[in-house]
């Protein structure tokens, strides 16, 4: 029943934007959405994802290929983060009408993680380093320029604990390590009423996702998330956008998995009995409350997306807060130094250049497990960036700073995404 009410609410929000801009006046285009300009690049990478780390490496992205809009990209990355991927986008199975996207990443990381709630205490972390692959696949339908969009997604992979740190990096006895394998499926869309997909400046974009549940483990929860994101753009001066954005993420559980404390210790716990030291067994059994308190909650509420990171809450890490439910908005102002379109050959790399960006951003958000907690309590980040936009691609560095410090991040694409390569979806 929460499925199917959950699902039919986000449905109605898209069919009442549909309705209530069917008389209003549609944003034109600036250009093609089905971009025909051939384009190639093969370019370093030094990245940072906060609570992940930094990595470097090098990628290489071939644009509008083959005189279509079909696009590919791949990158090999090492660091903190060991990372390999690849993807086919927007590949036309009907001619502007049906795309298909695929792709392939494997990953090794020990990300930094937090207990659940925006009250988790920023010092009290444990780092469980991570393996794995998945691939992802999308179909998507599309109408009138790429303004109007349904998609079906899924991403299918597996993973496992190497061991998990303490946060003075001392690694836990006795983790479970087995390889563990699972599906993971999406249905949304998207109204966008902007004057371009890549870079828009005026209009109004609303996208919808579902992820759907499935779970195969009766221990845990069985649960769908429902985001929401809408974001608005206001042109300012000749070339400068104010730029809006709003998200509310919501976990509904369908299946409510296990909520013994002691079998959920029996099964999951981090079998602390054989420490023998007072200190290392204080240690353990501190954090196993913590790992099987955030296990609780999970059963009881479901887990929504989380705030932190590359997309929203910039001068957090990754993941940093989460809960049943999340909400965010923010502004950023952009300034457009140039707008052109100005072609560059370099051997190593060819297109159009369309604009370089200076930003100012402010961002807001909180999450919590109850709807009535949820404007409790909230983080704030602000800062600056600089944007680099090419036929196709924006690169984008962005400084933050928020109450847990600042926290730099060179990345592809604006914030305030539905998905990217840290959060896939």
């Amino acid at each position: 029943m929460h499925f199917r009410s959950g699902f039919f609410w986000g449905g109605v929000a898209l069919l009442m934007l549909i309705g209530s801009v069917s008389h209003a006046e549609v944003v034109e285009r600036r250009k093609d959405q089905f971009g025909r300009d051939f384009g190639y690049y093969f370019y370093p990478i030094v990245g940072e994802i906060p609570g992940m780390g930094r990595a470097v490496g090098f990628g290489v992205s071939v644009l509008n290929m083959t005189g279509g809009d079909t696009d590919f990209t791949g990158y090999y990355v090492r660091g903190d983060i060991k990372a390999t991927g690849a993807a086919l986008l927007d590949y036309n199975v009907v001619p502007r009408r049906v795309l298909f996207d695929a792709g392939y990443n494997d990953y090794l990381v020990a990300a930094t993680a937090y207990s659940r709630g925006i009250d988790s205490d920023p010092v009290d972390v444990i780092y469980p380093k991570v393996e794995g692959a998945y691939l992802l696949g999308q179909m998507t339908l599309t109408f009138d320029q790429r303004r109007y969009e349904l998609y079906a997604r899924m991403l299918g992979g597996r993973n496992r604990l190497i061991e998990i740190l303490d946060k003075d990096r001392k690694a836990f006895a006795g983790v479970d390590t087995d390889w563990r394998s699972g599906n993971s499926y999406s249905l949304g869309g998207s109204i966008d009423l902007t004057d371009d997909r890549v870079d828009p400046r005026k209009g109004v974009r609303l996208e919808v996702s579902t992820r759907l549940p499935n779970g195969h483990n009766a221990d845990i929860s069985e649960y769908f998330v429902n985001d929401y994101n809408l974001t608005g753009y206001m042109p300012t001066r000749n070339w400068d956008t104010l730029v809006f954005n709003l998200f509310y993420s919501r976990a509904h559980v369908t299946r409510e998995g296990l909520t013994d404390y002691a079998l959920l210790q029996q099964r999951y716990g981090l079998n602390c009995s054989q420490y023998t030291v007072p200190a290392e067994l204080a240690a353990c059994q501190s954090a196993e409350a913590k790992l099987l308190a955030g296990t609780l909650a999970n059963n009881r509420y479901g887990t929504a997306t989380a705030l932190g990171g590359t997309q929203r809450l910039r001068s957090f890490d990754n993941g940093r807060f989460y809960a049943g439910q999340a909400l965010s908005y923010g502004a950023e102002y952009r300034w457009n130094l140039t707008d052109e379109r100005t072609p560059f050959d370099i051997y190593i790399a060819k297109g159009i250049r369309t604009g370089i960006q200076l930003a100012a951003f402010w961002e807001r958000g909180m999450v919590a497990d109850e709807f009535s907690k949820l404007f409790k309590g909230g983080r704030e980040s602000y800062g600056i960036g600089a944007r680099l936009v090419l036929s196709g691609v924006v690169i984008r560095f962005d400084l933050a700073h928020g109450p847990e410090g600042p926290q730099s991040q060179l990345w592809i694409t604006y914030p305030w995404s539905m998905f990217s390569v840290d959060n896939p979806g």
